[in-house]
């Protein structure tokens, strides 16, 4: 048993933040990595992984991911985080605000690389 299982269904922004992880690490992820990763079903990996496409945070390729051409991914994924704030904001939903700040200030460092 992995710790996710141990814990419980992981949130999506921890999901999201664990691929940024994998992939500042690793140029290409497999869909097995990510899984490992995050404790994912196939499904919800699939999900993950399209969101982030969705925000230029990665690019998807045949099993996988890459890392998304810098710096417009990044900050395409800032951009994303700060209109996640704003939302979770909107509805008083500071868990959200907290995982959306923590991921826009780790984009922004990426992007002052």
């Amino acid at each position: 048993m992995t710790m996710t299982e141990e814990a419980g269904p992981m949130l999506p922004a921890v999901r999201y933040q664990r691929i940024i992880e994998l992939l500042a690490r690793c140029e290409y992820v497999t869909i097995t990595d990510v899984r490992n990763a995050t404790g994912a079903s196939p499904a919800t990996t699939q999900r993950d992984l399209a969101r982030l496409a969705t925000t230029g945070a990665l690019a998807r390729v045949r099993g996988g991911a890459t890392r998304a051409p810098a710096p417009r991914g990044e900050a395409r994924l800032l951009a994303a985080c700060l209109t996640r704030i704003r939302h979770a904001l909107d509805r008083h939903d500071i868990d959200t605000v907290e995982d959306a700040l923590h991921q826009a200030l780790d984009a922004c460092a990426r992007l002052r690389r």
